[in-house]
């Protein structure tokens, strides 16, 4: 057939044939995901030891903070356990009301293990998880359930992070010795990479100056022992991910915008949805 303009996508051509319909709702039902089977007294109560333990923990963190080292919303890290098949639960582990963010996911290390969630929380929002179980125990909805269910049945346990909950790379690369130096890539959360340099120079990391950014992260390459990036992550909020950095990352890193353009071009031309990590932006722009 022949065309009367220029077309850059010619396995694609609609023109004049479609026909407008008003939206219809489909029939089906579309059922939420079934919660699971808990004892609800037995649940509650491990829960909130768990995250007790946990918000005293990170009290006396926040306490010793250094104030030369530390910058950014006061707060820690929780690292999170879920059944793997409760996934579903992920995109209600943050509220941005609370400035909580889910920053890092990992899935599970051999057959039958947790899906686990890195989340940040804010000082001010250190109750949040407490306040959900006591009313899960306490108070139920006006169809009977307990409230919360949806979230509380499907969280295992929790803990407070640390910069090995927010390693998302393969654990045979993670140092063995907590003060051996190398190169990581350290994901930053979005409008955090003034206070990481802040933060940096106060640890004495050696950073490399070109970054590669993405909508909700920008990523840069330190040097740095697990030990010193442990002090990172207890001083800051700066933190989404840590991943060893190798070949490839190095190299990008150090061209100039331009050539990451058409790196960046190339490269998500020849992968897939599949292939993406979970936090990974689906789209790079220098």
């Amino acid at each position: 057939m022949a065309d009367d303009f220029s077309r850059d996508r010619p396995h694609i051509h609609l023109r004049n044939n479609g026909v407008r319909e008003p939206y219809r709702r489909p029939k089906q039902k579309i059922e939420p995901p079934a919660v699971p089977e808990r004892d609800r007294a037995g649940h509650a109560a491990a829960l909130i030891q768990a995250i007790g333990q946990a918000i005293q923990t990170a009290r006396v963190q926040i306490a010793a903070r250094d104030l030369n080292l530390a910058v950014g919303l006061p707060g820690f890290y929780l690292d999170i356990e879920l059944p793997v098949r409760e996934r579903v639960a992920l995109d209600q582990l943050a509220d941005r009301r609370q400035k909580m963010e889910v920053v890092a996911v990992h899935e599970p290390v051999g057959e039958g293990g947790p899906l686990r969630a890195s989340v940040f929380v804010p000082q001010q929002a250190e109750n949040y998880y407490l306040r959900k179980v006591e009313a899960y125990r306490d108070s139920d909805t006006k169809k009977g359930r307990p409230r919360n269910e949806p979230l509380v049945s499907r969280i295992e346990t929790m803990r407070l992070a640390t910069a090995r909950s927010l390693y998302t790379d393969d654990d045979a690369l993670f140092p063995q010795q907590p003060t051996e130096q190398v190169w990581w890539e350290i994901w930053l959360r979005k409008g955090r990479r003034e206070n990481f340099e802040r933060i940096a120079q106060a640890l004495d990391l050696t950073l490399r100056t070109h970054a590669v950014k993405f909508p909700e992260r920008e990523v840069m390459l330190a040097l740095a022992s697990v030990a010193t990036l442990d002090r990172l992550v207890a001083h800051s909020d700066v933190v989404a991910e840590l991943r060893r950095a190798k070949d490839t990352p190095s190299f990008f890193m150090g061209l100039g915008g331009a050539e990451q353009r058409d790196w960046s071009d190339e490269l998500l031309e020849r992968v897939t949805p599949a292939s993406i990590p979970w936090s990974l932006p689906p789209r790079a722009s220098c």
